[in-house]
């Protein structure tokens, strides 16, 4: 005999609602999924009144409480329907089992077989399919769920839905996957889970989908486009819960909207959630924000990952997470079997994220042009940059990213230097990597910013005269720190490039540095020689030893600084300065010293 699915889960939902409760946002910038939690919480309500209005509100749409519906239409009710099922073992006996009658499968007046499909719908009443008698819009949604399957089970590799024939309700009355054709209010369609099945994966569920009748006021010429969509979109969920229903609403959504433009690929309905995510990559792939559409934006991630990675990779993680709700750790594993790793893909997942829109190059995503351009963190134009970053509400969180811009003042110089300090690698990997704009408006990838095992590291960027500004994407590859903090020093500097004996200023990074010992300064006297000076410095810009104080030929030049101050004594561990001064022409470099 099948279990009901809320006998076996009991799940907080109140905790999952606080990690996204913030500033109060206006109804009509929010789903109803949104708009209840928020309202609900302003009040203090209980869990068991805030489940019911969202029971009525997905299940009753028509006698729901019209001042808890939302302003935003929902991609996908699924994510409601499952935070209801998760929640109903916590409510009193009497209120779940109102919403089990609310959630009982629609009833309908007629239904047409396909191989692998039954469709229900009415063809009079309030839920009227589409044009009745004309049949077109019926035989559209049956034609779609056949080529949905075909792709998404066949083609990619998805388990196909558990046989509801053993539901304890008696399923859909035959084999075949059922889709209930419903007049539906504020969201796209839904995929159900109705039982558990016995002897399959641990949380492996039954389910069925329900779509809309006509997607009038859906923004579509066509309603057959969203009702293809949302066919290829709730399938996949039935898919996802037929090996487990109580993953992460994130990656379930995540992987819905990507398949349904795998499937759909000429529809791109999925676009206008994508500036949803990229007006927030400072915050976590699975970071919900108060609108309730971003989820849908992190379709992103899944669409690199196939583009860079594999198709077969989202896939690959459904037939193997077998009941984990960890997606990251098995993301890692799945991308092992690729040759690569989730740090890996996330920091040049970074960099494609700002190749979209006017900066599309053909060489990232494949529709690229349709994405909106990502939020810019923080611009600098003014040089020296000592200690610069984010501002504070803008530090990374955990697959978080930031996108610090650094405009050229135009004032001739030839190179960036660009000195980088984050934390400890081993304890918190991440990654600097710096992306070019040349004054003709091209941008391209300049390279990465190596790091040592303390998170620092610098590079010269040569050619700076001829670029308008340069772009560090600073990524937080870790699954569990927030908040990452991170520094970093900018100059414009001459590079020192010799052409033909002509030797242009330049001021090379210590190597190494940090350091525990002695360090090399490295440096570039112009053509025609002149009077230099290196003398080290403390925070507090205090001299501490000079190193050089004589006239130099030109060209390169290297000075050793062993750690030592004027009266032969070591240093503390700390940060200082090495200033190159040449004929009045000065450029400085942080040294981090450690004992």
């Amino acid at each position: 005999m099948r279990k009901s699915l809320t006998v076996l889960l009991v799940v907080l939902l109140s905790v999952a609602i606080a990690a996204t409760a913030g500033a109060k946002t206006a109804v009509e910038e929010m789903t109803t999924r949104k708009a209840i939690e928020q309202s609900f919480q302003e009040r203090g309500a209980d869990l068991a009144e805030m489940i019911l209005a969202k029971a009525r509100a997905l299940y009753e749409s028509e006698t729901a409480d019209r001042a808890l519906r939302g302003g935003l239409i929902d991609k996908s009710g699924t994510p409601m329907a499952l935070e209801i099922e998760r929640a109903l073992p916590e409510l009193p006996v009497d209120v779940a089992d109102q919403i089990r009658r609310m959630r009982a499968r629609p009833t309908c007046q007629t239904s047409i077989t396909t191989e692998h499909f039954r469709i229900h719908y009415d063809t009079s009443g309030t839920h009227k399919i589409l044009n009745w008698p004309d049949t077109s819009y019926r035989d559209a949604i049956a034609t779609a769920a056949e080529n949905v399957y075909d792709q998404e089970v066949t083609g990619m590799g998805f388990i196909c839905p558990a046989d509801d024939s053993g539901d304890g309700d008696g399923g859909g009355g035959c084999e075949r996957y059922d889709i209930y054709v419903q007049n539906l209010s504020g969201v796209y369609g839904y995929c159900q889970p109705t039982y558990l099945v016995p002897g399959g994966y641990p949380n492996d569920a039954t389910s069925y989908v329900v779509i809309d009748n006509d997607y009038a006021g859906f923004g579509y010429p066509n309603p057959q486009d969203p009702m293809k969509v949302t066919v290829a979109h709730e399938f996949n969920h039935a898919c996802q819960m037929a090996i487990d229903y109580t993953e992460e609403l994130w990656y379930m959504e995540c992987t819905a909207v990507w398949a349904e433009d795998q499937v759909y690929d000429s529809i791109n309905d999925y676009t206008q959630y994508i500036s949803f995510y990229f007006n927030s990559t400072h915050r976590s792939l699975d970071w919900e924000d108060a609108s309730g559409l971003r989820i849908y934006g992190s379709c992103a991630w899944n669409i690199f990952l196939s583009e860079h990675v594999d198709p077969g990779v989202v896939a690959d993680y459904w037939n193997s997470c077998n009941g984990s709700s960890d997606v990251f750790e098995i993301l890692d594993i799945i991308l092992a079997g690729y040759g690569t790793t989730i740090e890996e893909e996330f920091q040049e997942f970074a960099k494609w994220n700002w190749f979209t829109s006017s900066r599309c190059d053909g060489a990232h995503y494949s529709e690229g042009s349709l994405f909106p351009l990502v939020t810019i963190t923080r611009t600098f134009g003014v040089y020296p940059i000592v200690d610069g970053g984010p501002y504070s509400t803008y530090k990374p969180d955990y697959y978080g990213m930031n996108f610090i811009r650094l405009t050229n003042p135009g004032t001739g110089w030839t190179g960036l230097q660009l000195a980088y300090d984050g934390p400890q690698t081993l304890m918190t990997p991440n990654a600097a990597e710096v992306l070019q704009k040349a004054s003709d408006g091209t941008t391209s990838e300049y390279g990465e910013i190596p790091l040592n095992g303390f998170g620092n590291g610098s590079i010269t960027i040569e050619g700076w005269n001829d670029l308008s500004e340069v772009v560090m994407v600073v990524t937080n590859q870790t699954d569990n720190v927030n908040d990452m903090t991170y520094t970093f020093d900018a100059e414009q500097v001459e590079t020192g490039i010799e052409d033909g004996g002509d030797y242009q200023f330049a001021l090379k990074p210590a190597s190494p540095n940090p350091s525990t010992g002695a360090t090399a300064i490295a440096y570039t006297v112009p053509s025609g020689g002149g009077q230099v000076d290196i003398t080290i410095y403390d925070v507090s810009g205090r001299a501490v030893r000079s190193l050089v104080n004589s006239y130099r030929p030109a060209g390169p030049g290297e000075v050793r600084w062993d750690g030592l101050d004027a009266a032969g004594r070591p240093v503390a561990t700390g940060v200082y300065f090495a200033r190159l001064d040449i004929d009045g022409t000065t450029a400085s470099g942080k040294l981090m010293v450690l004992k």
